[in-house]
């Protein structure tokens, strides 16, 4: 488990020692910070038929530790009949909404309502997990929301998201949230057995750092990125990656704030670049709003065609740089 996610661990295991564990949870981060790793210990916790009898048996001991020595995290036995079902995938008190689509529709969440409906085939605990919530359309949120609404008891729901900002507001307000805040700069380095003076760099970068050969063409992307802006060049390049590349609109967005870091003379663990004050903060800024809208387009538009929004978003960029020629040249 993830060493900043340990605080989370505790609160949690308090909770449920307490029996004040919210029915609805969402667990919100950026992507990689350990939605899936607090969800998957959550569920085997509520369900593990060794951690009941622990809390059963012994809860006056466990709040006399509690005031004496470090907060306790309750963990699965993993040996119980509970876990090994669950560990095969067989547990039937327990369900996993998968979609094989880019978004959860309705009828999936419809049938999440009437898994809740039918009373425990095992134990008396029953939970439901929602990865990417932010995926569901407007009518599975919708139909998601009586079940919130209305909660069956000891019945647990578990939504995970990295775009809490993509669901609706009534989804989150009825849902107790824990946002993950991994740490950033150098504390964030040392976790990955790193070492430099990077203040900004953070878990969304994680694919550079623990992949040496995407740091690679990270580098490469950045540089060609450059030219692009600074002499116009390597545009069909630029747009392969767009398109192709998971983490091609990411790392564009990622290069913009650090030529903006740059111009304003904030310190960063680039080079400074003499290059970048040819283009102008108040261009470099309107280059940067339109990635942040292309970027917007690309999680939110269902069927969007990545192609023709790349080749837009190049396109409106080279409006940008041709606008500020000719303003220097003027």
């Amino acid at each position: 488990m993830k060493t900043w996610l340990l605080a989370l661990q505790q609160q949690l295991s308090r909770q449920i020692r307490e029996k004040k564990l919210p029915h609805a949870l969402l667990i919100s981060g950026v992507d990689g910070a350990g939605q899936q790793d607090i969800a998957q210990w959550l569920i085997k916790v509520l369900l593990c038929d060794s951690v009941k009898q622990d809390l059963n048996d012994n809860i006056s001991q466990l709040s006399k530790n509690e005031s004496s020595e470090a907060p306790l995290i309750l963990q699965p036995c993993g040996f119980c009949k509970t876990c090994k079902l669950y560990a095969k995938d067989s547990y039937p008190d327990h369900l996993t909404v998968v979609s094989d689509k880019k978004t959860i529709g309705v009828e999936l969440i419809r049938s999440l309502s009437h898994f809740f409906e039918k009373t425990a085939h095992i134990g008396l605990v029953k939970t439901a997990l929602v990865n990417h919530a932010d995926t569901m359309t407007i009518s599975a949120a919708n139909a998601l929301l009586k079940t919130l609404e209305e909660p069956t008891s000891d019945s647990f729901i578990i939504l995970t998201t990295h775009s809490s900002d993509l669901l609706l507001p009534t989804i989150i307000s009825r849902c107790h949230e824990f946002e993950i805040r991994p740490p950033v700069g150098k504390a964030l380095l040392a976790e990955y057995g790193q070492q430099g003076d990077d203040a900004f760099v953070n878990l969304s970068h994680l694919n550079e750092l623990s992949d040496d050969s995407t740091a690679i063409a990270f580098v490469t992307f950045r540089d060609k990125v450059k030219d692009y802006l600074f002499a116009h060049q390597h545009r069909a390049d630029i747009l392969a990656i767009l398109v192709e590349h998971h983490d091609g609109f990411r790392w564009l967005e990622k290069i913009l704030v650090n030529l903006m870091r740059q111009q304003w003379g904030w310190p960063t663990a680039e080079s400074t670049d003499e290059q970048v004050n040819v283009i102008n903060k108040q261009q470099l800024w309107r280059v940067y709003n339109l990635v942040q809208v292309a970027n917007g387009q690309l999680k939110t538009l269902v069927q969007i065609n990545r192609q023709f929004l790349s080749e837009k978003l190049l396109a409106d960029i080279s409006v940008v740089l041709q606008s500020n020629a000719q303003t220097v040249e003027g």
